[in-house]
C-alpha cells in the first residue's frame, strides 16, 4: 500500500454538506454531520475539484496555520445534489 493511502486511512474522517462556497474567492464552509460544527474550507484542500453549495463531502479536520482555528482538509466530494433530502 502506498504511503499516501496509509496516511489517508489513518486519518479520522468526517462528512458534511457545503453550506457556502464562493468559487471566485476560493473558499467556503462545511457543516459537519457528526457534530453540527461549521468548518472553513479553502479550494487548495479540495481533492476532487471545487465543491458547490449542497455537495456532500468527506473531510478531515486540521488546524489553520495562519489563524490557529480548525478547518476542513483533504476534502473529497462524495455526492452532488439532489441527494439532500435523504441526509437531512
Amino acid at each position: 500500500m502506498s504511503s499516501l493511502m496509509d496516511e489517508y486511512l489513518s486519518q479520522d474522517r468526517e462528512w458534511g454538506v457545503i453550506t457556502r462556497f464562493d468559487t471566485t474567492k476560493g473558499y467556503g464552509f462545511i457543516k459537519s454531520k457528526k457534530d453540527g460544527a461549521s468548518y472553513f474550507v479553502h479550494k487548495s484542500q479540495c481533492r476532487s475539484g471545487c465543491p458547490e453549495y449542497g455537495y456532500l463531502v468527506e473531510f478531515s479536520v486540521g488546524i489553520n496555520k495562519k489563524t490557529g482555528k480548525e478547518q476542513a482538509e483533504n476534502i473529497i466530494v462524495i455526492e452532488t445534489p439532489p441527494y439532500r433530502k435523504r441526509y437531512r
